[in-house]
């Protein structure tokens, strides 16, 4: 990893315990596996999130590999440019461990994005919220170490939100289009989808919540000098987990994700922590 990227990363990382925000909002297209339940950045304000997450033996996070074993660090940042519209960026940190080559350790391509909520959800009328989102992915990481894709691509997708006080049900779709890089790959593209719901146990805590979904990614083909090579790969899981609210305006998630198709990860865990 370049020394340039990693003082880029400590600096955010810095920056970001300095100039703590109240808020948990997340742009979904950015870190897939984690819980997508889309709420909106306010207006001017500024939210953002540090997570772990691993996978045991299923496709690497950039999609270059499968049989492999990946220990993500992600963060973003969220703002709230008007009152329907937040741009943000995600990028992070990755251990990857491919079978029959030898470990890596890299920061992974940097992803910024806008959404754009059409409309909010209403808890009073019970309406739903929708919303959609684009973006794009920078090369930052490595190809040959199978920490990134080598080459651009464009990241779009929707979701929508429904409250059903106390229940809280969300369903989202994305797409990740990417393009040919220096070495004559091309990525399979990748469309995932997820759908999942967050209820409030106030018997437990009144600040605990049970949280769950079903997700998915299918992905495509890859292509060398434009033939198709390998085989393409369906992921489904099933991801039960739980969020808690701490003092000082932090929110905590978990999810244990359960591999449900021959393509997915054994196992895999996703934390995060929100501010």
């Amino acid at each position: 990893m370049k020394k340039s990227s990693l003082v880029v990363f400590a600096a955010l990382a810095f920056w970001t315990l300095a100039h703590p925000q109240a808020s948990e909002a997340r742009i979904s297209l950015f870190f897939p596996w984690m819980f997508q339940e889309r709420p909106a950045t306010q207006t001017h304000a500024l939210d953002q999130s540090v997570g772990f997450q691993t996978g045991w033996s299923g496709v690497s996070p950039a999609g270059g590999s499968n049989d492999s074993t990946h220990i993500l660090f992600p963060y973003e940042i969220t703002y709230g440019v008007m009152k329907q519209l937040e741009v943000g960026a995600g990028w992070g940190l990755q251990y990857l461990d491919r079978k029959n080559q030898s470990d890596q350790f890299g920061i992974i391509d940097l992803q910024l994005a806008a959404k754009y909520r059409l409309f909010d959800a209403d808890r009073v009328k019970r309406m739903p919220g929708l919303d959609v989102e684009m973006g794009f992915s920078f090369p930052t990481a490595s190809f040959e170490k199978g920490l990134g894709t080598g080459a651009f691509g464009i990241l779009f997708g929707w979701g929508m939100v429904l409250p059903l006080d106390p229940l809280r049900m969300h369903a989202g779709m994305g797409f990740r289009l990417n393009t040919e890089n220096s070495d004559d790959v091309r990525l399979g593209h990748v469309f995932s989808y997820n759908v999942g719901a967050s209820l409030p146990i106030k018997q437990v805590h009144k600040d605990f919540a049970a949280i769950g979904e079903l997700k998915g990614f299918n992905h495509g083909k890859s292509k060398f000098r434009g033939n198709a090579v390998g085989s393409a790969s369906d992921e489904l899981y099933l991801a039960p987990g739980a969020s808690f609210n701490l003092p000082h305006n932090l929110r905590m998630l978990g999810q244990l994700l359960i591999g449900l198709t021959g393509d997915s990860s054994d196992a895999g865990f996703s934390f995060e922590l929100q501010f």
